[in-house]
C-alpha cells in the first residue's frame, strides 16, 4: 500500500495549494505528489514483458484537489501555456485534440471507473484541480504518466477510496494511459508509484513485480553520480511523436506473431508457444529459452531485416480486416516493418537489465557503466531511437570524463543520462559547457521516494 504521508512539502506542493485557494476560494481536501523517473537501463522492454531498472527521481507533479460543486472537473494550472479547463462528467471520453492536458485527467478517471475502483456517482460530485510542477515534459521523465498517476491518486483521495494495492494499481493506470493512445507498457506507471530513496527499482512485467535494489552497497566500487542533459528536442508521446512511438510496440507485437508462426513449422526442437504472448514469455517458465536460445531462433526465422505489408500478410496468412484489427490502422512505413533488428534489442536489452541489476547488487559500477553504454549502441542502431541531438550529448560525456552516457526515455529527444565518477563532477561540468556553450541545460538527479500523498 502506499504510505499516505511525507515529512516534507515541496515549493512545488505549496504552490498547488495556493492555487486552488486562489482559484476555488478554499482549501484543498488533499495534496498528492507524484515524481517523475529516470531509467538507467532497460529501454522498450516493459511492454514486451522483460524487466527495466528505473529510479524516481525529485522532481515531480503536485495536485491539489477536492470535491466539485456538480458533475464538472475544474482543472487549473500553475503554467501559462496549460490553460485552465472544465471537463463535464457526462464528456469526460470526448477527449480534447492530442497532446491537451485535460486529456491526462479524463484517461485516469476512466481507466479508474474501467475496473471498478471510481463509479458514475463520484463523477457526478464532481472535481476541483489544481497542478503545479517542476517535472519538464516531453524530456524523457515519465512527466504523462506521473500526470495521470497524480489525477488518479487525487480522485481516489477526494472520493475516499480505500487504499488500492501499488502493483495493481500501476497496471489499472498503463492501462489507462492508452485513452491518450499511448501504446506502452507499465514501467512508467510502477516507478513513480514505488519509487524508493537511494535504490533503483527492478520491475518485471505480466505479472507485474518489483524489487528494490540499493544503489550504494557496501563494499563494492563508490557509486557514480547521475547527470542529465537536454537534447532540447521535444517529442510528446500523445501528440506529434504518437506515430513514431507507436510504431516499435506494433512492429514486436508483429515480430511475436511471426516468430509463433515459423518457430512452430521451422524449429520443432522449440516448446510449444501456446503460452507467449509477450517476448518476455519465452524466457520466463514455463518455457524458460536462454536470451541466447531466443536470438539464435530469431536469426533463422526473421529471414531479412524488414517486410512489407503484403509480405507479413503472406506469411501470416491474414486477411486485410484482421491486418487492420490487429495494427489498429497503423500506415505501412516507408522503410517497412523492422523486426529482427527491433527483437534483437529487445531481448538484448532483457539480458542486460538483469545483467546490470545484478552488478548493482554486488556494487560492481564499472560493469553496470559498459552495459548502459551498450545500451545506448542497441537504442541508436537497432530500435532507432535517437536523434542528432542526443548523439551530440552522447559524444559529448565521453568526451568530458563520464563512464557511461545513453539516452533514457522513449528516445527520439529528451535527455541524455551521464554516469560521472563522484569525484570528478566538476571536471565533468566544466568540460561539458566548454563543449556545449551556454545553451547546455545540465543537472543532477537522485534516486527519490514515490508517490505520497501530502
Amino acid at each position: 500500500m502506499l504510505a499516505y504521508d511525507s515529512p516534507t512539502v515541496s515549493a512545488s506542493a505549496r504552490k498547488a495549494a495556493d492555487l486552488f485557494r486562489n482559484t476555488f476560494g478554499r482549501a484543498p481536501q488533499t495534496l498528492v505528489r507524484v515524481p517523475g523517473r529516470v531509467n538507467l537501463i532497460g529501454e522498450h522492454t516493459d511492454y514486451n514483458g522483460l524487466p527495466v531498472l528505473p529510479f524516481a527521481i525529485a522532481q515531480s507533479h503536485c495536485v491539489a484537489a477536492g470535491i466539485g460543486r456538480g458533475p464538472f472537473f475544474e482543472l487549473a494550472n500553475a503554467e501559462s501555456q496549460f490553460p485552465a479547463k472544465t471537463v463535464a462528467a457526462a464528456d469526460l471520453a470526448a477527449f480534447s485534440s492530442a497532446g491537451e492536458w485535460d486529456n491526462y485527467f479524463r484517461a485516469a478517471v476512466l481507466g479508474l471507473r474501467d475496473v471498478g475502483l471510481l463509479t458514475a456517482g463520484h463523477s457526478a460530485a464532481g472535481m476541483q484541480i489544481a497542478v503545479a510542477s517542476d517535472l519538464p515534459s516531453g524530456v524523457g521523465l515519465s512527466s504523462s504518466s506521473a500526470l495521470v498517476v497524480a489525477f488518479a491518486l487525487a480522485a481516489l483521495c477526494v472520493h475516499a477510496v480505500p487504499p488500492v494495492p501499488v502493483l495493481h494499481l500501476a497496471e489499472v493506470l498503463a492501462e489507462a494511459e492508452h485513452y491518450v493512445g499511448t501504446r506502452g507498457g507499465g514501467m512508467d506507471q510502477a516507478v513513480c508509484l514505488l519509487g524508493k530513496k537511494d535504490h533503483a527499482i527492478r520491475i518485471n512485467f505480466f505479472p507485474l513485480e518489483a524489487e528494490a535494489i540499493p544503489f550504494f552497497c557496501a563494499g563494492g566500487q563508490p557509486a557514480p553520480r547521475i547527470y542529465l542533459s537536454d537534447s532540447g528536442v521535444r517529442v510528446e508521446k500523445s501528440g506529434a511523436g504518437l506515430q513514431l512511438y507507436n510504431r516499435r510496440p506494433l512492429e514486436c507485437r508483429l515480430a511475436l506473431q511471426v516468430f509463433r508462426r515459423r518457430a512452430a513449422l521451422m524449429l520443432h526442437r522449440l516448446p510449444p508457444l501456446d503460452p507467449v504472448r509477450h517476448w518476455g514469455d519465452l524466457i520466463k517458465p514455463p518455457i524458460a529459452l536462454s536470451h541466447e536460445a531466443v536470438l539464435e531462433a530469431a536469426a533463422t526465422i526473421f529471414d531479412r531485416p524488414s517486410y512489407s505489408k503484403s509480405h507479413l500478410l503472406g506469411i501470416l496468412g491474414w486477411r486485410e480486416d484482421e491486418w487492420t484489427a490487429f495494427t489498429e490502422s497503423f500506415p505501412e512505413p516507408p522503410d517497412g516493418f523492422k523486426l529482427h533488428p527491433r527483437i534483437r534489442h529487445v531481448i538484448e536489452e532483457g539480458r542486460r537489465v538483469e545483467q546490470a541489476a545484478d552488478a548493482l547488487r554486488a556494487g560492481n559500477w564499472p560493469a553496470a557503466a559498459k552495459l548502459i553504454a551498450a545500451s545506448h549502441q542497441s537504442c541508436r542502431d537497432l530500435y532507432e531511437i535517437s536523434c542528432p541531438e542526443i548523439e551530440r550529448l552522447v559524444e559529448a560525456g565521453a568526451n568530458a570524463g563520464a563512464s557511461a552516457s545513453r539516452l533514457t526515455g522513449a528516445g527520439f529527444g529528451g535527455c541524455v543520462l551521464h554516469l560521472v565518477p563522484a569525484a570528478a563532477c566538476s571536471d565533468f561540468e566544466n568540460k561539458m559547457r566548454r563543449q556545449l556553450g551556454r545553451g547546455l541545460r545540465l543537472f543532477e538527479v537522485n534516486p527519490s521516494q514515490g508517490a505520497e500523498i501530502l
